[in-house]
């Protein structure tokens, strides 16, 4: 199992290596290919530390399934570097181990498998078992709850309303679609504002521009609600895009924009903190039904405890590549508050919109702001 992950790490980390052997030594290149190896073995040992604090013994009563039986592939879009792919890394080693091998995990990162749409209808028809972020809309509309602008004031108030009931509420309606939603995380903190003309903190500033979304309503509600156009593109096309003007800016958290080095391409960023995205584990309903009951257990369980150690890489993350990151552009703004407030306020549409539509209701947010308020 261990050589399989390193594979998978390994296979993504080498194509650099491979695009520039010609470019230099046989030595030079060795030694390349000795340090990435290395890197993906320190990702491999991270993530089996950490998961054998989680790892339970399956009671000796159970009849256990054949080594082998069952096999679970999950492909996401981030890089391997990223938290996504590690938490992703430990929710094998604990599924292999907990169940002894009936049940093979293969990760598929940086999009092998697909667009995150692609990959989402996969796992709503069947043909995919699993996958990480994706297009939240065409598996349960109530997912946009968590997407509503400014409605949290920080990571820790989105986490304790997706772990808690109404995160059970919300992620039941997947089962409508055929998707079994196991756990909800933090895709990556706050989404900030880049784009190439300039600083975004007034409407007017945002007026006309060509903002990248991915096909997700609520991102396009909302930009139309302040004035600019939104362009839907993939996330794996985002960057040539920008860099071309196909779109004049975009909106990601600090880990994405880092992934897939934005800042390279962007000359402002405004801290807006305007939306939190849901990182949902989707999983195939009938896959997962067909499993013997103690393995489906297993499989949830260690869906929740990977995506815990998801939350707590995000934030290690964006911690450590900020810096990086805001060295890219020319120039970093922070709304104030009185420049927020009126962004806000331009955005009441976008709630009537989506209750008016029935994806959310008003009794849900208001069950929402008095948790967050209590």
């Amino acid at each position: 199992m261990k050589k399989t992950i390193l594979w998978i790490t390994v296979l993504v980390l080498s194509i650099s290596i491979v695009a520039t052997f010609s470019l230099i030594g046989c030595k030079e290149a060795e030694e390349a290919a000795e340090a990435v190896e290395e890197a993906a073995e320190e990702v491999v040992e991270e993530v089996e530390e950490a998961a054998e604090e989680v790892v339970e013994e399956v009671e000796e009563e159970v009849e256990k399934v054949p080594a082998g039986t069952y096999t679970m592939k999950v492909g996401h879009s981030h890089g391997t570097d990223m938290p996504r792919h590690m938490s992703l890394l430990f929710f094998e080693q604990i599924v292999e181990k907990n169940s002894e091998g009936a049940i093979e995990v293969e990760v598929y990162p940086g999009g092998q498998l697909g667009t995150e749409g692609e990959m989402t209808e996969s796992v709503k028809m069947g043909t995919l078992e699993g996958t990480r972020g994706g297009s939240f809309d065409i598996v349960a509309k109530k997912l946009v709850f968590y997407q509503m602008p400014f409605l949290f004031d920080d990571i820790d108030d989105f986490v304790a309303i997706a772990r808690g009931p109404i995160g059970d509420e919300i992620a039941e309606q997947g089962l409508e679609e055929g998707v079994a939603i196991l756990a909800t995380g933090d895709a990556g903190g706050f989404r900030q504002w880049t784009n190439n003309v300039r600083p975004l903190l007034t409407p007017e500033d945002v007026e006309g521009l060509k903002i990248r979304t991915p096909p997700i309503e609520s991102l396009e509600k909302i930009w139309e609600a302040l004035g600019a156009n939104p362009v839907s593109i993939a996330y794996a096309e985002l960057y040539m895009s920008l860099k071309t003007g196909v779109a004049d800016g975009q909106e990601n958290p600090i880990v994405n924009i880092y992934d897939k080095k934005f800042y390279e391409v962007q000359k402002y960023m405004t801290y807006s903190n305007y939306q939190i995205h849901p990182d949902p584990f989707f999983v195939s309903a009938a896959w997962l039904d067909e499993l013997p009951e103690y393995l489906y257990d297993i499989v949830v369980d260690a869906a929740k405890e990977s995506m815990k150690y998801s939350d707590t890489l995000m934030k290690e993350k964006e911690e450590k590549v900020r810096e990086e990151v805001e060295a890219g552009f020319d120039q970093i703004d922070t709304l104030t508050p009185d420049q927020k407030a009126v962004f806000i306020d331009m955005c009441d549409p976008v709630y009537s919109y989506f209750i008016d539509e029935g994806w959310i209701t008003q009794d849900l947010l208001d069950r929402a702001w008095d948790q967050l308020a209590e």
